[in-house]
């Protein structure tokens, strides 16, 4: 079956599940019509998702094939294969992600573009989708350096895509998940209450936990904060913009030219 076929596949069934138990079970009560938040996030994916494969899809799996067709890249120098590549593409690109997302943050430029992502004023697992186009541009552009240097099989990086799409869903998902339970999971993976308190504006928050599928990056460099309590997740958002702009096309496209 194709590996982009399976992502998809995966990303409307996850989408589905978590929409599901968000109505059952959510964390915090919504002051948004739900299915407009799912209508406008919804749209803007699916806009992003065509600009992006008519600008980079080629690039990016020009660069994949030329890793192996000339056995290129830190792979092929280390004699991965099989499944042993697979699971090291995973780890190796989720570590990049961690330092793409942490860069997000600390680098004004690239802010300034993912700040459309952390404007949404609730938290729920269409926010996976609210992205601003020049982020997704500026960040698959560094991921294209990134295949040319390790030098992933297809099935290699069309895992990590799917698992990174999936773990982006289930972490910015609003279940009501017991944090006890959350404690455990937290040890391996992100849950929703680790990377709910990534997107709190006040605090230790939001310069801490930047991982996306794997825990152990934030651990391992110093930048995991646990959310004791529920007191310590709200507001979410940035302090600019807040109100109904953050929910309309046009601001949120112009978010990373205004100051604040």
């Amino acid at each position: 079956m194709n590996p982009f076929l399976v992502r998809s596949i995966a990303y409307l069934s996850l989408f589905a599940c978590m929409l599901f138990f968000e109505a059952r079970h959510p964390f915090a009560q919504s002051g948004q019509k739900k299915a407009f938040r799912i209508v406008f996030h919804s749209s803007i994916s699916i806009l992003n998702s065509l600009i992006l494969y008519l600008i980079l899809f080629s690039p990016l799996y020009a660069a994949v094939r030329f890793t192996q067709l000339h056995a290129f890249g830190l792979v092929s120098a280390l004699g991965l294969r099989g499944w042993t590549e697979v699971l090291a593409t995973l780890v190796v690109f989720d570590c990049w992600d961690y330092w793409m997302h942490r860069a997000n943050h600390r680098i004004g430029l690239f802010w300034r573009f993912h700040k459309a992502h952390h404007s949404d004023m609730e938290i729920d697992v269409t926010t996976a989708s609210r992205f601003h186009i020049g982020e997704l541009l500026i960040t698959n552009s560094i991921k294209g350096a990134v295949i040319l240097l390790w030098g992933p099989s297809l099935l290699g990086i069309a895992a990590f895509e799917t698992l990174l799409t999936a773990a982006s869903q289930f972490h910015h998902s609003n279940v009501n998940i017991p944090f006890g339970s959350q404690d455990r999971w937290e040890k391996v993976i992100v849950t929703p209450r680790m990377h709910r308190c990534h997107h709190v504006f006040a605090g230790m928050c939001q310069l801490s936990n930047y991982s996306t599928v794997f825990s152990v990056w934030d651990r391992l460099f110093g930048t995991y904060h646990w959310a004791e309590t529920t007191k310590e997740l709200e507001p979410i958002g940035v302090l600019r913009p807040r109100g109904p702009e953050t929910m309309e096309f046009i601001p949120l496209l112009l978010t990373p030219f205004q100051k604040g």
